[in-house]
């Protein structure tokens, strides 16, 4: 029986995996996962994700050693090597195909062009399928044809492609009558909060199935931060431990197939925002070189590395932006009405460049993707696909007010201030400051405002 190699990236599971589904309806499976670790460091992605990736690879070996597929865990520096590794593979296990699911962004689609044609040159077959989005690349546009820039229409555009082609979730294979041998195992771990991040396909299911009994809860509860109201989903989402597809099938399935409540629910809706920068990612792939998406947008910011250093260590003076970036710091991970305020705080009333903040944010972030932090610092700098307009600036004081009211997530981020009452605790006097060894202000809000608006405008 013919073998395939299936290599894995950033699809870490078993079910609703088109590559390993196809490649093991065609012979025996072999598969291969290979971190290019200086690679990811120059993307700049977070150690906490490297640790979630390495411990649910342990967990993805179980679940296909159940079903006599072997799973290879090794590592090397670049791109380059990957695919020398991936020649060296097929020849030893002497495949006849490999199969993987594409990922977006422009390194990784040069590397698999490469992969490609120096495969195809010796007469090995190449699957390629899309496993990272519920509906396949391109398949959303507008009547002319061309890709939406703004997300409410597509968003109508995706309902109506999903009214006339449902998805389905693929099912696992079907085990294989082959021997495991011996497996390539190649330590990359990494420290994280496993506490909040248990790793693996199953860890992210049962998170899915927690959140969907209080998903009907979640419009009103996911912008207050002291509240379980979100799923906390997207490092699955990230790693691919648990697809787009799934979540949205699940959320179907617990409406009963009702699709009006699924297109109605926000939940949706934020899987969808994830689907529209990915197409965003696809058609602009110079958004990987940093570039703006809005070429003609406003790009006035300057040199303030004192105001970077104090947002980085949560010690802005702003009790709920500290609080925000100090979560970011203990935990990798962030509340989503903070992220946009620590964006919008960072570079409309600090006026550091937005690129600082994304990558501060990749670095550290256990969910870290690019589409989507890209897509989401763009949308607060007012230069990204249907971004905020330049005159929208979040006030960290009123945004603290409104969904921190009672200061419960102030309080536990930020300790020192944890005995002000609930009015002083968003903004505490110089006294209370002093008194609680918590620094000053590092901008005037107003100033800082006014000045934003004159040099946007």
């Amino acid at each position: 029986m013919s073998k395939k190699l299936v290599w894995f990236r950033q699809d870490l599971r078993v079910k609703d995996n088109p590559a390993l589904h196809h490649a093991a309806k065609s012979g025996e499976v072999i598969c291969v996962y290979i971190e290019a670790k200086k690679q990811r460091e120059q993307h700049h992605e977070a150690r906490a994700k490297v640790g979630l990736i390495y411990d649910s690879l342990l967990l993805l070996r179980e679940d296909l050693n159940k079903l006599n597929i072997p799973l290879h865990i090794m590592t090397c520096d670049y791109f380059d090597e990957q695919r020398a590794l991936i020649k060296e593979l097929i020849k030893d296990k002497d495949a006849d195909a490999l199969f993987f699911n594409n990922e977006y962004p422009i390194n990784e689609l040069e590397r698999d062009r490469g992969v490609e044609k120096e495969l195809g040159a010796d007469g090995i077959d190449v699957n390629r399928f899309h496993g990272d989005m519920a509906l396949e690349p391109n398949q959303v546009k507008n009547k002319q044809g061309d890709p939406y820039r703004v997300f409410t229409p597509y968003k109508k555009a995706w309902i109506e492609v999903h009214k006339t082609a449902p998805i389905e979730p693929i099912s696992i294979p079907d085990k294989q009558n082959a021997n495991i041998g011996e497996q390539i195992t190649e330590d990359f771990s990494q420290d994280y909060r496993q506490d909040l991040w248990p790793p693996g396909e199953q860890a992210a299911l049962e998170r899915v199935d927690k959140f969907l009994d209080k998903v009907d809860q979640y419009k009103s509860k996911r912008d207050i931060p002291s509240v379980a109201g979100t799923s906390c989903i997207s490092p699955y989402l990230a790693i691919g431990a648990i697809s787009s597809k799934q979540c949205i099938h699940a959320l179907l399935n617990h409406y009963d197939g009702e699709e009006q409540k699924l297109y109605g629910n926000t939940w949706f809706s934020e899987l969808v925002w994830r689907e529209f920068y990915r197409q965003v990612l696809i058609d602009n792939p110079q958004l990987t070189k940093h570039k703006p998406f809005n070429t003609d947008a406003k790009e006035v910011w300057v040199d303030n590395q004192e105001a970077f250093d104090a947002w980085k260590e949560g010690k802005t003076g702003f009790p709920i932006i500290d609080a925000a970036m100090r979560q970011l710091n203990q935990t990798g991970w962030m509340h989503n009405r903070l992220r946009m305020n620590a964006a919008m705080f960072l570079n409309k009333l600090c006026l550091v460049d937005w690129r600082s903040g994304e990558r501060y944010f990749m670095e550290t972030l256990i969910d870290g993707d690019f589409a989507s932090n890209n897509g989401g610092w763009q949308w607060c700098s007012s230069t990204g696909a249907d971004g905020a307009p330049y005159f929208r600036i979040m006030s960290p004081l009123s945004q603290s007010q409104r969904f921190d009211p009672e200061g419960e997530f102030i309080r536990k981020l930020v300790p020192e201030l944890k005995d002000l009452d609930k009015k002083s605790i968003h903004n505490p006097s110089s006294e209370q400051r002093q008194e609680a060894g918590y620094p000053e202000p590092i901008i005037d809000y107003k100033e800082s405002r006014k000045r934003a608006l004159e040099l946007l405008g």
